[in-house]
């Protein structure tokens, strides 16, 4: 009986770290070969990354920007920055599964985060619910597993509020939410209107609680933000046409060719437009886009959404009856990331990303709902509440299991046509092609991707600046790499060069099979002429 206590005893000890070595595994398992490929802004912050750790600068020539020009409308940098050291510690080279390390690394340590912040919060059992939903959730093994700058987003704002919390009960701890918060900023542009919003209220309700002072820590806390956001207000002051583009030797404020806060709904019509978009893509769990959504899983699962809804109408109601009572409510700091999320839904049209500041804190609520159900139960019924959160669990494990099947395979041959899947190896053996043969051209179909092609190239910026030929500006005609070849972006098949080697997609095969000899690398082909 003693030794099966202590079993039990040590089991729930350690049921925090199984947890996180449970999400490590689903975000870190094969990361660089599934999704295969890599996706076009993927590829595009790799190479930023790449050109910025070698010369310093991006694809349209700013040193060291505060935000990164990419298509034109640009990127947040800070995806860059945590990928270029990284890079360094592998020679200055790239792979699909360095360029997706930091957003995995990220997600593993929101995991962590979650389980303190919701421990702080409320108790160690609702904090294991919350890490084990947000371990198992399809939405966040999926973005954990690929590099875009916009998931960055939801990790840092949960390490903001993570130690705002932390930072009521030792207050030296705000400094480092002040930190996080700030480097959210430079995660994702659509959390800019968020962020001062949620802290807005989350400070006024402290204050008006007495669990936060003003002095030296909060004070401390907000220089930091401020200082770390002044970069970016002078980034919307110069991309407004208020002021000029800054260019300093350490940093570069630029302009954009397409500046993208004309997006930002700010009229009655566009905010409820974006809302009915928001709740459509919430409701049927699927955006129309296969790289996007796993179906039938969706976001959350079937049963998760089911507790989602549990979840927040309990919060809600918990959160009412203390504003009646005058009483400090926890839930407060839950309800205050569903309404900055809820926010970045009025604002933006939800495709996916763009309101992603909204999934932790739904995972939040489907946890707290889970929780208040079998703590509800386990004080009518002890033995029937272990039942109850036994199913549930087991009913979770199920659901990813049969996700994480579906991901694997149809979901992996699935998405590896829109990660063009291959275009790597093609690359690789045009080159090697163009060496032997003394050819100088390479025509590459646009599916690949010019920035794909400047990664796998490894192309330095300063070369790509000083040779590209501009189709329509950000996007390349052509531009010439290491080695004199030069690479045209776009085929004719009605007109074609019988002395340069062709990067193909598979549906223009019969236009080449005849002169040219065909390599296939997935749903690509090399083509070499037969006669070079």
């Amino acid at each position: 009986m003693t030794d099966n206590k202590f079993t039990t005893k040590s089991l729930t000890r350690f049921l925090p770290f199984l947890l996180l070595l449970l999400g490590a595994a689903l975000r870190l398992f094969r990361l660089g070969s599934v999704p295969g490929g890599m996706h076009q802004d993927e590829s595009f912050v790799a190479w930023n990354a790449f050109a910025i750790l070698h010369e310093g600068m991006d694809s349209a020539g700013h040193h060291f920007p505060v935000y990164m020009a990419d298509w034109g409308d640009g990127h947040s940098a800070l995806y860059v920055w945590l990928l270029i050291p990284v890079l360094a510690l592998n020679g200055g080279h790239c792979s699909p599964f360095l360029s997706r390390l930091p957003q995995a690394v990220v997600s593993v340590f929101t995991l962590w985060s979650v389980y303190h912040l919701i421990k702080c919060l409320f108790n160690r059992k609702a904090a294991l619910w919350s890490l084990f939903l947000l371990a198992v959730c399809p939405w966040h093994i999926m973005m954990s597993r690929w590099g875009l700058d916009a998931n960055l987003a939801p990790g840092f704002l949960i390490f903001g509020l993570t130690f705002f919390v932390k930072g009521l009960e030792r207050e030296k701890y705000l400094l480092l939410s002040g930190f996080f918060y700030g480097l959210s900023l430079y995660c994702y542009a659509v959390i800019w209107p968020a962020v001062p919003v949620m802290l807005f209220l989350q400070v006024v309700y402290c204050l008006a609680h007495k669990r936060l002072r003003i002095d030296r820590w909060s004070a401390g806390a907000s220089l930091i933000l401020f200082v770390m956001a002044v970069p970016l207000l002078l980034f919307v002051l110069v991309n407004s046409g208020v002021i000029s583009e800054i260019l300093l030797p350490f940093m570069t404020i630029p302009r954009m060719s397409g500046y993208r806060g004309s997006e930002i709904a700010l009229t009655f019509s566009g905010m409820w437009s974006n809302l009915r978009t928001a709740l459509s893509l919430l409701w049927h769990q699927n955006t129309g886009g296969v790289f996007d959504i796993l179906l039938p899983w969706g976001l959350f699962y079937d049963i998760g959404r089911i507790f989602i809804v549990v979840g927040t109408v309990s919060l809600l109601a918990r959160l009412f009856r203390s504003f009646r009572e005058k009483k400090f409510c926890p839930e407060y700091f839950l309800f205050v990331q569903l309404s900055g999320g809820a926010l970045t839904c009025l604002l933006v049209t939800a495709i996916l990303h763009q309101i992603n500041a909204l999934y932790i804190p739904l995972v939040l609520s489907e946890a707290y709902g889970v929780w208040t159900v079998t703590e509800w139960i386990l004080r009518k019924r002890h033995t029937l509440a272990k039942y109850i959160s036994c199913g549930i669990v087991f009913v979770y494990l199920l659901c990813l299991t049969l996700f994480q099947k579906d991901y694997y395979t149809d979901y992996r041959e699935l998405v590896s046509a829109w990660f063009a899947e291959g275009v790597d190896e093609c690359v690789d053996f045009a080159l090697e092609e163009c060496s032997s043969r003394h050819i100088d051209t390479i025509y590459a179909e646009m599916g690949t991707q010019w920035p794909r092609l400047l990664l796998y190239t490894e192309t330095l910026p300063s070369q790509y600046l000083s040779t590209v030929i501009y189709d329509n500006a950000p996007n390349p005609a052509s531009f010439e790499i290491d080695g004199g070849i030069r690479i045209h972006m776009g085929i004719d098949t009605g007109s074609i060069d019988h002395e340069s080697v062709y990067i193909i997609y598979f549906i223009d095969v019969q236009a080449f099979e005849d002169a040219f000899t065909l390599t296939r690398f997935h749903d690509w082909y090399v083509a070499v002429p037969k006669e070079a």
